[in-house]
């Protein structure tokens, strides 16, 4: 009996199988998020781990130190352990893109074990690394075409809120802020705009967020916030919050009242005196 035991789409993707071929083939295929993300230009790295040789997979040379046996049937903490074994070698494979609908085909595959490792996994949501089997057994048959759906998962949602620092009311008015990975504001990442509040999903464990631009009437901020993904919690400035919604307060742009006195009283005499220059020349032009 051959023996591919390795039941890698329990945890990490589910493999649908296609009409067997000559030559052998992987597509990936990329699911709608929950946030209806792009699932455009989101880049695998393919790389052979083991060939398929006589019903048995053997491991190629650079993973000959791996200490397990991909024709046993391995539980889900096993595989998680040796995708990230895999992950930490520099063995470079093939590099895909996904098109706009989120899919990617990989033709002329040879038979055998595939480390599926997401690089670069631009605006979609978080992607779990994957084993795929080439062929895989199907109702005894062994299918050489099989379509990969990657597990993944939504990113922690950050949101801010914009509230008055005097009546704690939320300011309802566009506003911006942007994210650096720096404290000194050095290296921008991304800038986000929002009427009240702003959403933001955690793609980096840290980031530094800065006003810039306040809300309409009032004062912009020069404080920095450090926003931090630590043991699935959000912390700000090393406060763990109670909810993923952080509150910003912002000060009126009040115009000191001394001022605005000061101001009326210069207006009125002008006008005054505007008033006794044009009764002067009114007379003279009378004359």
């Amino acid at each position: 009996m051959k023996k591919i035991a390795l039941f890698i789409v329990m945890l990490f993707s589910c493999i649908i199988p296609v009409q067997a071929s000559t030559n052998a083939s992987i597509t990936i295929e990329l699911q709608d998020s929950i946030d209806n993300l792009s699932k455009e230009n989101v880049e695998f790295e393919i790389v052979q781990v083991a060939k398929y040789e006589d019903g048995y997979y053997v491991l190629n040379e650079e993973f000959q130190d791996l200490n397990v046996d991909l024709n046993k049937e391995l539980k889900a903490e096993q595989i998680e352990e040796l995708c990230n074994v895999i992950k930490k070698k520099s063995v470079e494979g093939v590099k895909v893109k996904t098109n706009q609908e989120g899919i990617v085909k990989i033709s002329n595959v040879e038979k055998g074990m595939y480390f599926i490792d997401p690089i670069d996994i631009s605006e979609y949501d978080n992607i779990s690394s994957m084993l795929v089997s080439v062929p895989e057994w199907e109702m005894n048959e062994l299918i050489y075409d099989v379509v990969v759906y990657p597990k993944h998962s939504p990113f922690e949602k950050f949101i801010l809120k914009k509230v008055d620092k005097d009546t704690k009311h939320e300011i309802l008015d566009l506003f911006e802020f942007t994210s650096y990975k720096d404290a000194d504001c050095k290296e921008k990442m991304r800038s986000y705009k929002g009427n009240g509040t702003i959403s933001i999903l955690m793609r980096d464990q840290i980031m530094y967020l800065k006003e810039t631009k306040a809300p309409k009437g009032y004062v912009l901020s020069n404080r920095v916030i450090c926003v931090e993904m630590k043991d699935g919690a959000l912390y700000v400035d090393g406060k763990k919050l109670d909810s993923n919604v952080f509150e910003f307060e912002n000060k009126k742009n009040h115009v000191p009242t001394g001022i605005e006195y000061h101001g009326n009283i210069y207006v009125t005499m002008s006008l005054i005196a505007l008033v006794i220059i044009l009764h002067i020349i009114n007379k003279k032009l009378r004359k």
